[in-house]
């Protein structure tokens, strides 16, 4: 019974369409207390996917970020209580998405900042990416940078530790094809 209840629960929290009255409070009904739960939830992961793709974010800005997280939360939930690894499959999520294509780069930005993120909490690892885009300038995008053309060419990148600190560095497409 208290597992059902439970997986209830779950459901009630990512969808707020058919609430149940698990408790008949009188100050707050069950739909109130799921609301608030539901709006922390939401509000957590979303943090989450900011802390995580603060690029993606500042690229497409705070109201897009908003819709395209909340999107993501309802088909992709945490499935742990571990918080930063929530997002893994945000990359694909955006090469996915009618809205993003606007922004063709925007998955390669995102699997990026994902290596980049990995390799900052990894003891060793050495990542490699390639995009047929220019991802290191776009990354390094600000409201004072210069129009970017997408043409320049794509980057093959390695991204690797070395003390404290996570360096990307742009290497040959034949030292893409020759890594470990």
């Amino acid at each position: 019974m208290l597992k059902t209840l439970q997986q209830k629960f779950y459901k009630d929290v990512l969808n707020l369409d058919n609430l149940q009255d698990y408790l008949g409070n009188e100050d707050f009904s069950a739909g109130d207390l799921i609301k608030i739960y539901h709006n922390q939830y939401f509000f957590t992961l979303k943090q989450a996917l900011s802390n995580s793709y603060s690029c993606v974010k500042r690229l497409v800005g705070d109201d897009f970020f908003n819709r395209l997280s909340s999107d993501f939360i309802k088909i992709y939930p945490s499935k742990t209580g571990n918080i930063t690894s929530y997002g893994v499959e945000f990359a694909d999520f955006i090469a996915n998405d009618t809205q993003c294509q606007v922004v063709p780069y925007l998955a390669d930005v995102a699997k990026f900042e994902r290596l980049y993120e990995r390799c900052y909490f990894a003891l060793e690892a050495d990542f490699f990416m390639h995009s047929d885009y220019p991802l290191v300038k776009i990354w390094q995008l600000n409201e004072n940078s210069e129009p970017l053309d997408l043409s320049s060419g794509g980057d093959y990148l390695k991204i690797y530790r070395q003390g404290r600190e996570v360096l990307v560095e742009k290497i040959t497409r034949q030292q893409y094809k020759n890594r470990k």
